[in-house]
């Protein structure tokens, strides 16, 4: 069989596990941000803006969290597998631990509208499985 024009540029070159995670880490990022978007517009036209407000935070508390964990895990080259596993197990720590203060914080704010809140902070935990059903 004749292939033309194919694109093995992707191929060529190994990507290094911090590049992979950095584009899984956007990845994850524009979903949440989509889905949260989409809840948050929701909100705001089944209820009104302090609903709204709280599927933002509600989004956004996962947003930041999966933003530290990117920033944790950050390492240049290929580590060893030993520091590797406790890199990424320090970030998820931190994942965790800014989710559930996030989270705290958004229920003792937005108390009244919690469900909305706690609709956005599912909508982007769903982003993880959206993504990884994607690649």
């Amino acid at each position: 069989m004749h292939q033309e024009n194919a694109n093995i540029r992707e191929f060529s070159q190994p990507l290094s596990p911090s590049e992979k995670l950095r584009k899984q880490i956007r990845a994850v990022l524009l979903v949440m941000s989509a889905l949260t978007g989409v809840v948050a517009t929701t909100a705001f036209f089944i209820v009104d803006i302090k609903a709204m407000l709280a599927a933002l935070f509600g989004g956004l508390s996962q947003i930041v969290a999966v933003f530290a964990y990117g920033r944790v895990s950050r390492f240049e080259g290929i580590p060893a597998p030993k520091a590797l596993f406790a890199q990424f197990l320090m970030a998820e720590i931190v994942k965790i631990v800014v989710s559930l203060a996030l989270l705290l914080a958004g229920y003792i704010i937005f108390g009244a509208n919690a469900l909305w809140f706690a609709g956005a902070f599912v909508a982007a935990l769903a982003a993880y499985l959206l993504v990884l059903i994607s690649k």
